[in-house]
């Protein structure tokens, strides 16, 4: 589906249009990207971004059994997303009609944030320009606002050409181009001994040659390098660079590096937005499930042990309440917002924090311990659980822009804390030089 959100961008900035949002349909040559504006006189600028794309053979029945239905599913809330972002977007223009609040609200439409890094491409294409501040929010199965950073994340693929030779004829004749692979593959090995422990450096043969009786004329190494910040990432891969062009001065063979569009940087959250958002979601004071949610959740989880959540909502959350983890739903509120955590997991929203003062929450719209991109948190998406977190979500956005729009002094702030984090290491986007978004890798 990356890329392939034609019916629910359409439905989003058909609705916000209605509504009185002037839409930009298509930017950052995206087709299913697009920006609404509603602008009431000259102002702050405050948004939100919302993603709507699913994830291919994930669809499933509404069910408390695995019901595959072979169409695809949003495995990770994604519906949900878009859609709380919208309402809130609209009861923000309500607000500023009613109150002669002076200033803009944006809702970026975002799509294949599943492997497709759309917004690191808007952001290289401006689109986020003349923004004061971004909040935004993800499904999940806890209520939290979080200024953990996802990691940075290179794609790199080394692809060797050699000389093709009869392995058992004439071997002395080739020049093995996976024996280039595989030693880059161990030099890379030992790097990791040299580089912070934190650092990720992942790979796969992704083409090893045909037959073992051929000396491969051909072949790559695949890498994902993950970092906790860009600046180590980019150094660890300038070694890795070096590497890969030693090993082909060794097999004599050519070399050439393929950065993909995989790439995104570290995330920096906003603390003056994200303790603003905390408030403000202290003061709904959380999700209220009923005796059917519960019920239901307890029949989706009947195979996640309590030491399960407890490790989930640790490490994902920084929550150890056994009152959380033990329960089969989070309604409270979370107060840790895991400053300075570094997330193992990457996304393409990471690029918009160093652009924009951004801040970032969850909600529950799944079962405690239940993961992302699993049958359950399809069928969460499209039942009253996920219905309910992403109203509280919507409520806790609306809340949040009106008061940014409200507050020079906040914005103020935030601006200058990213521009504090800026001076160390300066913004430059990770993508390579000429990159397109790839059009073709969903799927109707």
């Amino acid at each position: 589906m990356q890329f392939k959100e034609y019916k629910s961008s359409k439905l989003l900035a058909d609705l916000l249009e209605k509504e009185g949002f002037e839409i930009e349909m298509g930017v950052a040559n995206i087709p299913t990207a697009f920006v609404a504006t509603f602008k009431n006189g000259e102002g702050p600028v405050v948004a939100t971004m919302g993603e709507y794309d699913a994830l291919m053979n994930m669809g499933h029945e509404i069910a408390d059994e695995k019901k595959p239905n072979g169409k695809s599913g949003h495995g990770c809330g994604h519906n949900l997303m878009g859609t709380a972002c919208v309402a809130a977007c609209l009861a923000v223009k309500e607000y500023m009609l009613k109150n002669d609040v002076k200033g803009s609200v944006k809702f970026f439409g975002c799509p294949a944030e599943e492997g497709g890094n759309a917004k690191v491409f808007m952001v290289r294409d401006h689109v986020f320009d003349g923004v004061d501040a971004n909040i935004h929010w993800h499904p999940a199965n806890a209520n939290v606002v979080s200024q953990a950073s996802a990691s940075a994340i290179t794609s790199v693929r080394y692809h060797f050409y050699g000389k093709a030779a009869h392995a058992g004829v004439c071997p002395h004749l080739g020049r093995s181009a996976l024996d280039a692979c595989i030693l880059t593959d161990v030099a890379a090995n030992y790097l990791r001994e040299h580089v912070p422990p934190e650092i990720r450096i992942q790979s796969v043969i992704s083409k090893g040659g045909d037959v073992p009786n051929i000396v491969p004329a051909e072949a790559e190494i695949w890498y994902y390098i993950r970092a906790p910040k860009r600046q180590q990432l980019d150094e660890v891969f300038n070694r890795m660079n070096k590497i890969a062009e030693g090993m082909a001065l060794a097999t004599e063979t050519r070399l050439e590096i393929i950065v993909g569009n995989g790439a995104t940087s570290n995330g920096m959250p906003n603390a003056t937005l994200s303790k603003m958002v905390l408030k403000n979601m202290n003061k709904l004071g959380g999700i209220h499930f009923d005796k059917e949610d519960w019920e239901f959740a307890a029949k989706l989880n009947k195979d996640v042990t309590v030491s399960e959540k407890r490790q989930s909502m640790l490490q994902m959350y920084h929550l150890s309440d056994p009152e959380i983890y033990s329960k089969d739903l989070c309604e409270i509120v979370g107060q840790d917002m895991m400053q300075g955590v570094v997330a193992p997991y990457s996304g393409d929203g990471s690029d918009v924090t160093w652009n924009v003062p951004s801040a970032q929450f969850n909600t529950c719209c799944q079962p405690v311990g239940t993961g992302n991109h699993s049958w359950q948190q399809v069928v969460c998406s499209g039942s009253e659980i996920g219905f309910k977190g992403m109203l509280f979500a919507g409520k806790v956005l609306a809340m949040s822009l009106c008061e940014a729009l409200n507050d020079t002094e906040l914005l103020k702030k935030a601006k200058e804390e990213l521009d504090e984090q800026l001076r160390e290491y300066p913004y430059v986007c990770p993508l390579p030089e000429g990159a397109v978004p790839d059009l073709e890798m969903g799927m109707d």
